[in-house]
């Protein structure tokens, strides 16, 4: 029997990422420790995140990758074993992108501010922002009521026409 090789990195784990880890389901818990395995023995390396994350990488976690798990390849102590260390920072469900909102909040980096399209965008119209019933439109009292449709005007014109026909030279 051979033993496994020297890990290729040391491992630490942001505080609440061991409190995600303990909070998954047990068959999801198993393989998130296979992949963090993998990532020490520098057998997987997950793509990196992009903008004010972009030191971070996420690996899919789940049947339908629903879970990510984020991690960043650093400088170890001076006191490990190892030069460089994974440190996982987060294992969260992907839904409505919690897990790097988490991920800016454990490593105290501010949401990049948005312009003024993705305010836009964001945004709940005010048609939407209330199930209460809109008050009709009042009619102005001043203004004279509009006379009564007739099916004879579709085919008269409101005013009549006095033109020559053909072009004029």
């Amino acid at each position: 029997m051979t033993a496994e090789p020297r890990p290729a990195y040391g491992l630490s784990f942001n505080p609440g990422a061991l409190t995600d880890l303990r909070a998954l389901p047990q068959d999801i818990r198993d393989r998130a420790l296979d992949l963090i395995e993998g990532v020490v023995r520098a057998r997987i390396t997950g793509p990196e995140l992009a903008y004010e994350l972009s030191e971070y990488r996420k690996l899919y976690l789940g049947a339908g990758a629903e879970w990510r798990i984020v991690y960043r390849l650093q400088k170890a102590p001076s006191s490990s074993q190892y030069t460089v260390e994974a440190h996982i920072v987060a294992v969260r469900p992907r839904a409505r992108h919690e897990v790097y909102d988490v991920v800016r909040a454990r490593v105290n980096q501010p949401r990049p501010p948005a312009g003024p399209r993705v305010h836009a965008a964001r945004t709940v119209p005010p048609q939407l922002q209330s199930n209460a019933p809109q008050p009709a439109p009042r009619a102005d009292p001043t203004a004279s009521p509009a006379p009564p449709w007739r099916p004879a005007d579709l085919f008269t014109s409101p005013t009549p026409h006095t033109e020559p026909k053909g072009p004029q030279r």
